[in-house]
């Protein structure tokens, strides 16, 4: 069995044969819905790691602010036009230090994203992602995983979707000592050309030398919004741990949910 085929054939895996006979023609499963993961965009790892990502995510956090003060201020006149603005000394003075504190809260905002983005860059930075340059050297990873757990992330260059996954596995590289992170081009690996076009990203984890997490297409299974802690979260529903570098067990995972 080559490598392509233990990918497809393992489990969980997003990508799958559209006919025994047909090597090459291949098509995509969703094993989200996509429609419900592109309805809204969340703020995460994305190509907006610079100055100008930080000021349209701060533009549109200002725009929900701004609808939300909007909202909060035409109830208050209702209220007033109704009478019922007549509250204690302590009420208007709590109020008060609530909009105050809102108001402090936004000024901040700014700065947050800023660092927020800061760290991520880093992160990225510090690319502690190996890249694999030969077969052998893949393989060799994977024998090795008796010591580690196996983060393998194979992709393709020039690809949107593999470069927002690559960053993401930088970030979670830098986090997770315990866990050891590679890529390598699904040309290296000599994939089909099915697999190049509809099956990357795709990440595989191995744990003493097995395959335990086999997730093709990450794209189609998170969505296109996903972040460091979506992954994560997912992986872990898995029983992949990143944190202790390994198998979690059920009980392990609900653990670690709780605290």
């Amino acid at each position: 069995m080559n490598l392509e085929s233990r990918i497809l054939d393992g489990k969980p895996a997003g990508y799958c044969s559209s006919s025994e006979g047909e090597e090459d023609d291949f098509k995509v499963v969703n094993d989200e819905d996509e429609h419900q993961a592109n309805v809204m965009k969340r703020m995460g790892p994305s190509s907006n790691t610079g100055a100008k990502g930080v000021l349209n995510e701060f533009k549109a956090f200002r725009e929900q602010t701004r609808l939300a003060y909007e909202s909060r201020n035409q109830k208050l006149i209702e209220q007033a036009k109704k009478g019922m603005m007549v509250g204690s000394k302590e009420e208007r003075e709590k109020a008060q230090k609530e909009d105050a504190e809102d108001e402090e809260d936004f000024e901040m905002t700014l700065e947050g994203l800023k660092a927020k983005r800061l760290r991520e860059m880093r992160k990225i930075a510090a690319n502690r992602v190996i890249e694999m340059t030969d077969k052998k050297q893949y393989s060799d990873a994977v024998d090795g995983s008796s010591e580690y757990l196996l983060c393998v992330l194979i992709y393709e260059p020039d690809s949107e979707d593999c470069e927002y996954l690559t960053r993401i596995i930088k970030i979670l590289a830098a986090d997770h000592s315990k866990t050891k992170f590679v890529r390598a081009t699904s040309t290296l690996l000599e994939m089909s050309i099915a697999f190049k076009t509809n099956g990357v990203p795709c990440l595989q984890f191995y744990s003493h030398g097995n395959l335990i997490g086999n997730f093709v297409k990450v794209s189609s299974i998170l969505g296109q919004d996903y972040d460091t802690k979506k992954l994560t979260k997912f992986l872990r529903g898995h029983h992949i741990n990143l944190v202790a570098g390994g198998y979690a067990t059920d009980s392990e995972n609900e653990t670690e949910e709780d605290d």
